[in-house]
């Protein structure tokens, strides 16, 4: 238990750090963009006045196209305040992007290289310590509460007594089961306050965190309940136990994953940046035609003749970049189709696996699932276009920008709300396994209760 609270208070600091710098990023980014719209409205101020700034044409941010692309604001998701409780899919996306006016905002997937090495192993936080090492500590304590009797002969003496062997058994696990929940918890509480995390204003989140490894508990001792119930020797016990644990926590989650990916495999990416590339090259050589179709489809954006705007290349951009999105959409749809086909099928087989329930809970609580990426890369998307939308029809009446604008311009804010909370149906399901697991014992009692007691 010493070692398990001391690997309780590395992991929260291990996940409190990830945290850290994962707001650092944000915060840097974020005052690089402040920085630079400041000195942009300076400029300004200074060219109004007559004055006559060391700047280069292409970098003057009286002109729109130059405010859309090297003043984008950095839509960010910031850590939820358990976000430090586990990793998730934090490590595989970036949590900060800045949609420019001229970006692809179609195919925006914000993904980063990250280290292959720490991709393999994870990372050690309190979702792994719980998941994976926690019912190892559970089992090492109750895999041999009734075969120790046994093999020291006081089984005998205890059955003398006026008292049901299962309910005996049943009692002396539920106590260890109310000292290791206790335990637990108080490792997990003192962990927070020890690396400044205040749980005071989160209570309800902290409190669903703490339901969840107290149910978790409790399917680990059924477990071992069942596994003592057929009344074997110990070292048998110890190989049952250990089975199941591998099979449940290791074997059972990979075989979903692969499964998954048998049955829904993913269109090479590759192949779709290649044909998104060359449908852009085929657009670029007919730009003009691709403009001049634009203005008629969009006769109120065609106030000025095109040779009078000075936006005239960027106009043939955007229009040539309409025409793109068409053309590879298809792509795009069906490669975001089988992503989802497979993510909602391990979602929806995740109910096999206790593992898998408990670490789509913590992440869930976390905010850093798969689902809070998505739905952060459709966020990131619709404002994209907002931005987009913000420039595009005032450079098409050839207007410059002015400091009261940057005041207007479009701001991103994260919201987690949009996300539907999964951390109630793994957690019914959790005890739905549990309540099983209970049920199964009692048969399991009655079945061999005859072994047990002249074995």
């Amino acid at each position: 238990m010493i070692v398990f609270m001391t690997l309780c208070f590395f992991a929260a600091s291990n996940g409190k750090k990830k945290v850290s710098i994962r707001q650092d990023e944000i915060v840097a980014s974020q005052s690089i963009v402040e920085e630079y719209l400041d000195n942009s409205k300076k400029i300004i101020d200074s060219l109004n006045a007559g004055l006559s700034p060391d700047i280069s044409p292409w970098t003057n941010p009286q002109r729109l196209s130059v405010v859309g692309n090297r003043g984008a604001r950095v839509a960010a998701m910031p850590a939820s305040p358990l976000a430090f409780v586990s990793t998730g899919q934090s490590d595989l996306f970036t949590h900060a992007v800045k949609p420019t006016l001229t970006g692809d905002s179609y195919m925006l997937s914000f993904t980063e290289m990250s280290n292959p090495v720490q991709l393999l192993f994870g990372s050690f936080d309190l979702a792994f310590l719980c998941i994976y090492l926690l019912p190892l500590l559970v089992l090492g304590f109750s895999y041999n509460v009734l075969s120790s009797e046994k093999e020291l002969g006081s089984l005998r003496l205890m059955l003398a007594q006026p008292v049901s062997l299962y309910n005996w058994l049943l009692n002396k696990l539920l106590l260890r089961f109310l000292i290791m929940t206790a335990i637990v918890w108080g490792s997990i509480l003192a962990a927070m306050m020890v690396n400044g995390i205040s749980f005071i204003n989160e209570i309800g989140g902290v409190i669903q965190l703490l339901l969840l490894v107290a149910v978790y508990i409790m399917f680990w001792f059924v477990v071992a309940l069942i596994v003592n119930a057929f009344g074997k020797s110990s070292g048998m016990n110890a190989v049952v136990i250990i089975s199941v644990w591998v099979g449940l926590v290791l074997l059972l989650p990979a075989i979903l994953s692969q499964t998954g990916n048998s049955i829904y495999p993913i269109p090479s990416r590759i192949n779709m940046i290649n044909e998104m590339r060359a449908a852009q090259a085929e657009t670029t050589a007919k730009a003009d035609t691709i403009l001049q179709n634009f203005y008629r489809d969009h006769p109120e954006l065609a106030q000025a003749e095109e040779g009078e705007n000075s936006y005239s290349y960027y106009l043939k951009f955007f229009a040539s970049q309409d025409v793109v999105k068409k053309e590879v959409k298809p792509v795009l749809d069906e490669y975001e189709s089988k992503l989802k086909a497979q993510q909602n099928f391990v979602s929806t087989l995740r109910f096999l696996s206790p593992s898998l329930m408990v670490q789509n809970a913590f992440n869930n609580l976390a905010g850093t699932s798969s689902r809070h990426y998505e739905s952060y890369r459709q966020q990131v998307v619709r404002y994209a276009e907002e931005w987009r939308g913000y420039f595009l029809p005032r450079m098409f009446r050839d207007e410059q920008m002015s400091v009261k604008d940057f005041g207007q311009l479009p701001v991103f804010k994260f919201s987690y709300d949009e996300v539907k909370s999964q951390y109630a149906s793994d957690l019914l399901g959790l005890m739905l396994f549990t309540g099983c697991g209970l049920l199964f014992s009692v048969w399991v009692y009655k079945r061999h209760a005859r072994e047990v007691l002249f074995s």
